[in-house]
């Protein structure tokens, strides 16, 4: 039996050390990185962390956290006309499941007043955490103090994916010497431009009309699970939540889900542009010009809620 231990604990030993070595080939090339693990992509959850980084104090007011309808939707900077701050860590099809890792981590390096959680409803139905999104923050976040590796993990945990979780360990190791986005051959978001504070500025061409089905959204249990795990999290740390529904030209119909019970709720719907085809790009993102709009709407729904507590 001892003999049989000390195999195991030899093996071990092999496998970790042939591991090491395989990161450190691999931290030295691009192009084997690319192949053996993951590409990176000079995208907003790249721009939003090294910008995150750079500030060593934080005293933002509101965090914003959901999917790609926030981080193009929803520039924090028309917070500033209410006396408020804030910053935007939405990004590409962050479901709710995603967010609920991701707010404790970054309320370890600051104390907000508020959080908004984007509940768009199209993505509505999961069991899990996105994979989508797991990988973004797993590749290309420059965010990877222990809170936030700790976040990833859980993420990657969540998902089932051994290949994934086997990559958080890769990215902390290798982001202590290079930072994602350095790769100076990385393609540029053509139609994407970031602004600061988390905010993503779209310029694809505005619509001019657009013709709706009528759908039909409903929440899961696990959903609504992670909402009020979020909902916990705010109540322990004194934080507002508020949940946000973003604008749409194609607007889903659904039953306001039982988590929602006793919590803010802003419709981006009810802002007067809502409805507005130019406003767009397609029935749910918004074009620079309608997310500004939109933005400044927003901020003065969120500081009433605000100043009404």
């Amino acid at each position: 039996m001892k003999r049989f231990f000390k195999r195991i604990g030899l093996f071990s030993l092999v496998l970790s050390g042939v591991s090491f070595l395989l990161f450190i080939v691999c931290s030295l090339s691009y192009t084997l990185e690319y192949k053996l693990f993951a590409s990176e992509t000079k995208g907003g959850v790249n721009q939003r962390s090294a910008e995150w980084n750079k500030n060593q104090l934080h005293e933002e007011d509101i965090l914003f956290f959901g999917s790609s309808t926030c981080y193009s939707g929803i520039d924090p900077s028309a917070l500033k006309a209410f006396g408020l701050s804030g910053f935007n860590f939405c990004s590409s099809s962050q479901a709710i499941g995603n967010s609920a890792a991701l707010i404790p981590a970054a309320s370890m390096d600051v104390s907000p007043q508020c959080i908004a959680q984007d509940v768009y409803p199209s993505m509505w139905g999961s069991t899990a955490p996105a994979l989508e999104s797991t990988k973004d923050w797993i590749i290309n976040s420059n965010l990877r103090t222990p809170h936030w590796s700790k976040a990833y993990r859980t993420l990657a945990l969540e998902s089932g994916d051994l290949f994934t979780i086997f990559t958080t360990f890769y990215y902390d190791f290798v982001r202590r010497f290079k930072v994602a986005g350095s790769n100076p051959d990385l393609a540029k978001d053509l139609k994407g431009s970031y602004r600061g504070l988390g905010f993503v500025a779209r310029s694809f061409d505005a619509l001019d009309s657009i013709e709706c089905e009528s759908l039909n959204r409903s929440m899961s249990d696990t959903e609504c699970g992670y909402i009020e795990e979020i909902s916990a999290h705010c109540e322990e740390r004194s934080i507002q939540l508020i949940l946000i529904n973003p604008p749409q030209l194609c607007e889903e119909t659904f039953e306001m889900p039982p988590c929602f019970d006793g919590l803010a709720y802003i419709d981006g719907n009810a802002w007067p542009g809502a409805k507005t085809p130019r406003n767009f790009y397609d029935d749910h993102h918004l074009v620079e010009a309608g997310a500004l709009s939109y933005s400044a709407w927003l901020a003065q729904q969120i500081a009433s809620l605000l100043h009404a507590s």
